[in-house]
C-alpha cells in the first residue's frame, strides 16, 4: 500500500503518479514503485474489452413511452400557464 509521509496518508494503487509521486504534495511515496509496477502489469495482462450487448427492445419501449409522457405533460404545463 502506497504511503506518503509528508501528506500523512495511504494512497491508492492507481491515484500514484506514473513516475510514483505523490498526486497532492509531488514528492516520492513509499511503495510507489511497486504501485506503478502493478498497475502497468495489470493494464498489459487486460484482455481487450468485449463488445456492449444490444439494448433490449423493452428499454427502448419504455424511454419511447417516457419522452411521449414528458411531451405531453409539457403541453399540459404550457396550457396551464396560458389559460
Amino acid at each position: 500500500m502506497p504511503w506518503c509521509t509528508d501528506c500523512d496518508r495511504f494512497l491508492s494503487p492507481s491515484s500514484v503518479r506514473d513516475d510514483g509521486t505523490c498526486p497532492h504534495c509531488g514528492r516520492a511515496v513509499e511503495g510507489g514503485e511497486l504501485a506503478v509496477r502493478a498497475r502497468e502489469t495489470r493494464r498489459s495482462a487486460e484482455p481487450d474489452e468485449e463488445p456492449l450487448p444490444p439494448i433490449p427492445w423493452h428499454l427502448k419501449l419504455l424511454a419511447a413511452a417516457i419522452v411521449v409522457y414528458l411531451a405531453w405533460r409539457l403541453v399540459q404545463g404550457v396550457d396551464w400557464l396560458l389559460g
